[in-house]
């Protein structure tokens, strides 16, 4: 299962059921990448390429083609010996493996018609100025005999340089009209379009090409076969080598080629002679460089000795390095490896934090989730140095919850780069895309050989680019110094109702680190800033509009026509700045505005959905989510701690005091109607929303474009009050949409309401809603997590687990939990879900994402024995390899569950890897090996504190090891093989080894003053600790 390279070993996986994968993309900082996605069929690599889908080399296809094409067109290997052709991997009763690794891919076969092992290994090229995917293909005589091979191996179909998707997909028979071949003889084929494709009056030479080439151990392999007619024949279908078959290589390799007007191939051919048990190697490269002038330097790197061995070395070292922060030792080999590839893989997501310029937290490897399976988004894998890619909002900033913890030097940028892009309306655009920077004139001006370079924006990949072109690396750093950053972000498609809610996370992520940091973070720096808004969320009454159905609500955003990116102003043209305490204070009113015509779930207002985003038709029904409600309400704990305990002094602008004022007046008014009869009719529910949209919408058209500059200040008490009359309303919203479902359904905590609207009128201004009727949907898992995440008592918590376990989001036959509950009485009106087959996709699976939130919180509620036995049956590293159907190191996005209808694929992965559920992993992770916080800051004392949870499944020796804050290894020294919690065992003792070699010993559960400053200074190398009972 796990070879002596770590890797994951499939046998015989061309039978197995099918399952798609990626290598990851990474080429090193100084490094171009390459995506590459393979499949378990033929020779695994279904298609790669440069930057996104339309830079193809082997064309882009979504999974279910790739799995059919692979064997086809993708990498072939011909072998004639005892004058027969063999295909290899072409027959699925040879003894077949895969080995999967971090960076590299391994197939092997057993042909035993033909007599001969092969192996194949993939691997990106690092390091270097181009991209290229490297192929090493060993062959061996497994006859006792010398015999004489004659060896064609290759690509059956090469896109040319500067053909797109589209091209091939709509009219690939017109866009061989611009094909050609380049180079052949030389055996560096290069593949290229002669201009540009587009239909414009501007039309441009194609500087850029695809190449292959390959070396054996005599060197460079020049005689390549670049047209399928010359190896195939008249066999259009390429399934069989009829040329082959029938003459010899050389006749081969004499005929004359098509260099043209054809998709080409890449075959690279030789003939040699084994002894028996004897290996030929060759190195096969393929790659794309936006300029072929740029390959004759890459041409003489490969030619030398040990060029391709010490690159594998390279390539391999490359995502150990990065995981080394995440090193785990216990007795379970396979979840160890799980936390590296875990950790890989949100790395993916989020990026890889480094510092430029001594003093610029950037993120490497970032890029938005996409992939064969994931067929419907566009990724981008920027082919650049210090790589990045785009993402959306939830995902870049869920998956970097956690980098302080394994990278504290982050500090607080992740909390500034996020909640930066809040608009002053409480929404945000949905696309993170490349950080970018500029330099300020006078500062430019000191390096004049790059004056026109630094005029214009820049990211590090194209400065580093063209300080190699000067000769002049060592402006770097130097320059990112001096450099501002621009956090660009892209609007893309209205506003989703959850994305506010995972930016306290990483402010409490950041306090589990830093607490003594937390006045001067939350009210110490007024720097926060608010980006203009592209889209204005359109007043409610013309949101709606009439259907066969009944009131919709289909209209949701106003574009604004003249938007420019920039920061929000004030009338005199002052950038507007807050605290980040006032701009939490900002979310929470404008959220609380937001309430829905009942007061319960928030409103779906910006035209999407929340996390569930398969409930896209939800916001059309006037659908809201109590998901958002219990976030409101923990963000309201959350001020209501910080202003009762601090004395100081916050401003808000006077727009907002505005709105606050009058959501105050309304809000104590409805708080008097509930305290004066036992229920408040939906009429005088639906007078209380007006109240609050009315004041909402004012606000909104106050805010658009600018502030009018003036503040009301407040005293920390006094807003202490104004919030706990919010949160009064919000408290009772979550009370009664819980009565709800505990009276009418299963008793688990609601997570979405939609209406009925059973009376309006219709005005000029649009339509008016005078009275609705509640409606509820199935039952989500997500409400019952988000609902954990909120200040209650843990009795109820352990009555709700009990609750959840009896319903129908808990699978009985995979003792795993369920996105939600049967949908088939619900309307298709809801969304995509709804159409989705049970079990399939966001419908009735195991969505992992989910399930790991929720098995985080029943963690972070320290209900530690449900926690343990429920995280041995769902996380993915304990299920079995027959079951799950891939690698048990990686995740998937979805389980199939047992409401699927197909038996065969209860229990198996689908969509591999770039899923939220891999930050999810890491914060338990962390919870488990040192405790959900670490660092505590108590009467002016710092201290350190480890109160790891390790089950007795993770036990093999008496020890177990972690990386702690990404660098200092932990050596726990256990008292015995049974299950460690925070309330059966604790630290007795510490040896704190410094990097100067000093030992400092402290026999205290707690550690507090020079090594506890040591150890965030990064200035330990190891960390012992005993563990005794208690």
């Amino acid at each position: 299962m796990i070879d002596k390279e770590k890797r994951y070993v499939i046998y015989n996986y061309g039978r197995k059921s099918t399952f798609s994968n990626f290598l990851p993309g990474i080429a090193g900082e100084r490094g171009i990448p390459l995506w590459c996605f393979y499949v378990n069929r033929g020779q695994a690599i279904s298609s790669f390429g440069i930057q996104d889908k339309d830079h193809s080399i082997m064309q882009f296809y979504p999974a279910h083609q790739a799995y059919q094409n692979t064997k086809r067109l993708g990498f072939r290997t011909f072998i004639k010996v005892d004058n027969q052709v063999h295909e290899a991997f072409s027959k699925e009763a040879m003894n077949h493996s895969m080995a999967i690794g971090m960076n590299e891919l391994e197939i092997k076969e057993e042909n035993s018609e033909g007599k001969f092992d092969i192996e194949v290994l993939y691997y990106t090229l690092p390091g270097e100025d181009v991209a290229g995917l490297v192929r090493k293909v060993t062959l061996k005589n497994s006859k006792s005999v010398a015999r004489d091979f004659e060896f064609v191996d290759g690509m059956a179909a090469v896109l040319p340089y500067g053909v797109d998707l589209k091209s091939i997909n709509e009219m690939g028979q017109t866009s061989k009209a611009w094909m050609q071949v380049l180079n052949a003889h030389t055996g560096c084929p290069i593949f290229k379009v002669r201009a540009s494709m587009e239909d414009h009056a501007q039309v441009d030479a194609v500087k850029g090409g695809n190449y292959g080439l390959a070396i054996n151990h005599n060197g460079l392999v020049k005689q390549v076969i670049v047209s399928t007619e010359t190896l195939f024949g008249y066999d259009s279908s390429l399934q069989y080598p009829i040329e082959f078959m029938e003459h010899s290589l050389l006749h081969l390799l004499e005929k004359s080629q098509r260099m043209e007007n054809d998709v080409p191939c890449c075959f690279f051919t030789d003939k040699f002679k084994l002894q028996p048990g004897e290996t030929y190697t060759i190195y096969e490269l393929y790659g794309q460089t936006e300029n072929i002038d740029n390959l004759s330097l890459l041409y003489e790197k490969v030619l030398k000795k040990g060029y391709f061995q010490n690159k594998y070395e390279e390539a391999r070292t490359l995502p150990w390095k990065i995981t080394e922060k995440i090193y785990t030792k216990t007795g379970n080999e396979i979840f160890d490896l799980y936390c590296r590839q875990t950790y890989l893989d949100n790395v993916l997501r989020g990026g890889e934090p480094i510092l430029l310029g001594e003093n610029k937290v950037y993120y490497l490897y970032s890029r938005k989730h996409g992939d064969i399976e994931r067929d419907y988004n566009y990724f981008k894998v920027m082919p650049e140095f210090y790589s990045q890619g785009n993402g959306n909002f939830r995902d870049v900033n869920q998956n970097r919850r956690c980098d302080v913890r394994f990278s504290p030097y982050v500090e607080e940028a992740s909390i500034r780069f996020f909640y930066n892009t809040i608009q002053i309306d409480g929404y945000n655009p949905l696309g993170i895309e490349q950080i970018t920077y500029f330099l300020e004139e006078d500062k430019a001006g000191k390096y004049p050989e790059l004056k026109d370079f630094l005029r214009e924006v820049f990211t590090p990949g194209r400065l580093l680019k063209r300080l190699k072109e000067l000769g002049r690396e060592d402006l770097f750093h130097p320059i990112l110094k001096e450099a501002i950053a621009i956090q660009n972000t892209e609007f893309h498609e209205g506003y989703w109702s959850d994305h506010w809610t995972y930016n306290l996370d990483l402010v409490e992520e950041y306090l589990a680190i830093y607490p003594e940091r937390k006045e001067k973070l939350l009210f110490g720096d007024r720097s926060y800033t608010y980006p203009l808004q592209k889209g204005f969320v359109l007043p409610a009454r013309k949101r709606y509009v009439e259907t066969e159905k009944g009131i919709r609500q289909y209209n949701f955003i106003e574009i604004n026509s003249q938007f420019v990116p920039g920061l929000l102003k004030d009338k005199k043209g002052k950038q507007v700045k807050h605290s980040l305490l006032e701009k939490m204070l900002l979310i929470g009113i404008v959220k609380f505005a937001a309430l829905d015509l009942y007061g319960l779930g928030i409103e779906m207002e910006g035209g999407r959905p929340g996390w569930y985003d398969a409930l896209n038709g939800l916001p059309g029904l006037l659908g809201s989510s109590m998901a958002e409600t219990y976030e409101l309400a923990r963000l309201f704990d959350y001020l209501e701690e910080v202003l009762s305990n601090y004395d100081n002094n916050l401003h808000l602008p006077i727009e907002l005091d505005n709105l606050l004022t009058s959501l105050l007046e309304s809000a104590n008014s409805y708080l008097e109607l509930y305290e004066d009869t036992s229920s408040i009719s939906s009429k005088d529910r639906i007078k209380f929303w007006k109240e609050r949209n009315c004041a909402l919408e004012l606000y909104r058209e106050a805010v658009k474009y600018q502030l009018r500059g003036e503040e009301k200040e407040y005293t920390f008490s006094s807003m202490a009050e104004a919030i706990k009359v919010l949160h009064k309303v919000v408290d009772l919203a979550c009370s009664y949409a819980w009565d709800i479902h505990k009276n009418n359904g299963s008793g688990v905590c609601p997570t979405y309401f939609y209406y009925t609207v059973t009376d309006y009128k219709k005005t000029e201004e649009g339509i008016e809603i005078l009275d609705a009727i509640l409606e509820k949907t199935p039952d989500f898992l997500e409400g019952n997590v988000r609902f954990f995440k909120t200040k209650v008592e843990a009795s109820v918590k352990k009555n709700l687990y009990k609750v959840i376990k009896n319903s129908k989001l808990y699978d009985n036959k995979l003792k795993m939990y369920k996105v939600n509950a049967d949908l088939e009485n619900a309307s298709y009106e809801l969304g995509r879900a709804k159409s989705f087959t049970p079990g399939w996709l966001e419908n009735e699976s195991i969505w992992l994402h989910m399930e790991y939130k929720y098995l985080l919180e029943i963690l972070k509620a320290g209900m530690y024995e449900e926690f343990i036995n429920d995280f041995h049956q769902a996380a993915v590293c304990f299920l079995k390899e027959e079951q799950y159907g891939r690698s048990l190191l990686e995740n998937s996005s979805f389980i199939a569950s047992s409401a699927n209808p197909d038996e065969k694929i209860h229990g198996k992965g689908f969509v591999a890897r770039l899923s939220g559920s891999t930050v999810e992993f890491l914060n338990m992770w962390q919870i488990m090996m040192f405790g959900k916080q670490p660092f505590i800051f108590s009467e002016g004392r710092l201290m350190l504190g480890l109160q790891p949870l390790i089950p007795d499944y993770l036990i093999g020796e008496d020890k177990i090891e972690a990386m702690f804050l990404g660098s200092i290894p932990v050596i726990y020294q256990l008292p015995d093989k049974n299950t460690i919690t925070p309330n059966n065992a604790k630290v007795s003792s510490y040896e704190v080894t410094t990097k100067d070699g000093n030992v400092i010993t402290v026999k205290a559960e707690f550690m507090e003053g020079e090594p506890v400053n040591l150890i965030r200074n990064k200035e330990v190398i190891q960390i012992k600790a005993v563990l005794v009972r208690i």
